[in-house]
């Protein structure tokens, strides 16, 4: 028979503390069972319907990871979900303000012409979403997309033409839902949770017709150093040549350094323009970094942690989700 918490409350009350004490571990351990019973469930239940494990994995440890107090900027720890939803407001709120003074990235006028949007780039593009992503607001997965008839496929493409000659975008896309993923680290600090944009696939469909026509652009100005995110290119390249440098160095016995940096919230902090003046530097047209721009203006994301929905403005940032964050 498993115990509950109401015969340790119980013995407790009693003052039985030898009882209660045992009350308690036996009440962990039944915990413990009822987690790898339900995480068994749910990863059959995912190879039955033919979903990813790993994905699934992962998903169900952060459905698990449950935010059930929180430290304030005080030092102070909070139980209460009102003060919680208050401290993810402030803490994202700062974290998503600009606290850089960057002049606004004066666009040159270059005389290029984007050319229309061609149903064979959004089939294309299609092809490279990935299956199985959370959806946006808008509910669209990657799975609709994907079996969308020739019209509408021909109907996105004039969409596309008309936002990218126009630089105006749905309203819908200017807010993303957000969901914050614990990464690792004391679960009571609100900094180890990863902020998620949902981003409409529609939208990411959008970008990602973009990069493909501005992705050469952007690699060859990259130096030879940058081996991430580039065709091509691996970071396993870098690693057997930073295996080679140690083995050579105790051989030889010579002195060797190396430094890594790992940049603390390095999505997150961003400043727009310096992004749209990266752009502009390698050549990237005008009219794209104009897109871009619009597509950065006045976004906002909305996280739902217990009760209400939070809505924070955006002032600064490189959206994950997002393909062309990552270039």
């Amino acid at each position: 028979m498993r115990p509950s918490k109401r015969q340790r409350g119980a013995a407790r009350a009693a003052g039985n503390y030898q009882l209660t004490s045992e009350l308690s571990k036996r009440c962990k351990e039944a915990k413990k069972e009822d987690f790898k019973e339900r995480r068994a469930g749910v990863l059959t239940e995912a190879t039955e319907a033919g979903r990813s494990i790993r994905n699934t994995g992962l998903d169900f440890a952060n459905r698990m990871t449950e935010k059930t107090a929180l430290r304030r900027p005080d030092g102070t720890i909070t139980s209460s979900r009102r003060v919680m939803e208050k401290a993810i407001y402030d803490f994202n709120s700062d974290l998503f303000d600009s606290h850089v003074h960057f002049p606004p990235y004066h666009l040159r006028e270059d005389g290029y012409v984007i050319p229309s949007v061609l149903p064979s780039e959004v089939r294309h593009a299609i092809k490279s979403v990935k299956n199985r992503t959370a959806p946006g607001p808008d509910r669209i997965r990657p799975e609709h997309l994907k079996n969308l008839p020739t019209a509408l496929v021909n109907t996105l493409a004039r969409l596309f033409t008309r936002y990218l000659s126009e630089c105006k975008v749905p309203s819908q896309w200017k807010t993303s839902r957000t969901v914050l993923l614990y990464k690792k680290g004391d679960p009571q600090d609100i900094g180890n949770y990863r902020p998620i944009c949902l981003l409409s696939v529609v939208y990411k469909l959008f970008t990602r017709v973009i990069l493909n026509r501005i992705e050469r652009t952007l690699d060859e100005g990259q130096p030879c150093e940058q081996a991430g995110f580039r065709n091509g290119f691996s970071t396993i390249d870098h690693l057997h040549t930073v295996t080679s440098l140690i083995e050579v160095s105790r051989i030889y016995k010579m002195p060797l350094c190396l430094t890594f940096i790992d940049l603390e919230k390095s999505f997150d902090t961003v400043e727009t323009e310096a992004v749209l003046e990266a752009l502009g530097n390698q050549g990237v047209p005008t009219q794209y970094i104009r897109m871009f721009r619009e597509l950065y203006s006045n976004f906002k994301i909305r996280i739902s942690p217990f009760y209400d929905a939070i809505t924070i403005d955006v002032r600064r940032e490189v959206r994950k989700g997002d393909i062309v964050s990552l270039k």
